[in-house]
């Protein structure tokens, strides 16, 4: 019988639909901490019997809660912890040769945004925060580590609410006028829009294989539901329902044909392809480093 998918669907009915799309595979975490999004959808993994998850955040203190809370309920998962600021791309490319000298394939990377509606506030490199934490350290690990994902393998980005009639934005000035035209909105905006770019470039680039690559909104979760301005919220959902959807874009094999995926008109590929070029192109001079055009 066929599953109904809906909002009401948790995190473990995914997982108990597809389990050898987890069993003894390696799955790639970004932005962890030891609660929300991050931890359960670790603990998802950890339960279908993944061979390794490896977790990435800025700090393991703040990820030991979710590594003690796996590591007690799965001990035959390997949980590996590689320290990251996304505020220093020297950092991601240290994790970055962390990580190939696991020697291990990895066969899903799951990015989530680390910086939300926040103050006005540059990184190391001069980046405006959610630009460089949301999107320009994953874009620059991505492509650092893609030749570890073999064929079939997933990226997902965690991403929010785009309006579909919304036109693609330009990518001149992430910085915002060194923060004299900065709203803490369109600087989480932009930074989602580019993440939503990237699954789109990686999907045609697919770095010479053939690998399946999404932007998920997961919802806006119960507790999260005060914290966020007005124009941020949605109908909540629990921890568990909002992993549902990264999950089934992590593992659902047949998800290209058994899903409702929102268009975007004046981004969506061809329409938003030139802009996806200029981002990619943009991208490569702020990290330093070209990688594989489209």
């Amino acid at each position: 019988m066929a599953i109904e998918w809906g909002s009401e669907t948790k995190g473990a009915d995914v997982v108990n639909a597809f389990p050898m799309s987890i069993k003894k595979r390696t799955f790639l975490m970004t932005g962890v901490i030891g609660t929300g999004l991050p931890a359960a959808t670790a603990e998802a993994l950890a339960s279908g019997d993944a061979a390794a998850i490896i977790l990435m955040g800025k700090s393991q203190a703040e990820a030991q809660a979710v590594i003690d809370d796996v590591n007690h309920k799965h001990p035959k998962v390997k949980l590996i912890f590689i320290s990251v600021d996304f505020n220093r791309l020297a950092s991601v490319r240290e994790a970055a040769e962390a990580i190939k000298k696991l020697d291990v394939p990895i066969d899903g990377f799951v990015g989530f945004p680390t910086v939300m509606a926040a103050l006005w506030m540059k990184t190391e490199d001069g980046v405006e925060s959610h630009f460089q934490c949301n999107y320009l350290s994953n874009f620059l690990l991505i492509n650092l580590v893609v030749h570890l994902m073999p064929a079939g393998s997933r990226v997902v980005m965690v991403c929010s609410s785009i309006r579909p009639e919304a036109p693609p934005p330009a990518w001149d000035d992430p910085n915002f006028a060194d923060g004299k035209t900065y709203h803490p909105l369109d600087a989480y905006a932009l930074s989602m829009f580019a993440n939503v770019q990237l699954i789109k470039c990686l999907a045609i680039t697919g770095c010479g294989r053939s690998m399946g690559t999404f932007s998920v909104n997961a919802g806006t979760l119960f507790e999260e539901r005060e914290d966020l301005p007005l124009l941020l919220q949605q109908a909540p959902k629990s921890v568990s329902q909002g992993i549902a959807t990264i999950l089934r874009a992590l593992l659902d094999p047949d998800i290209s044909g058994n899903c409702q995926i929102l268009a975007l008109p004046k981004i969506d590929f061809p329409a938003g392809e030139e802009n996806g070029r200029a981002l990619w192109t943009r991208s490569e001079q702020m990290v330093g480093q070209e990688f594989k055009r489209l």
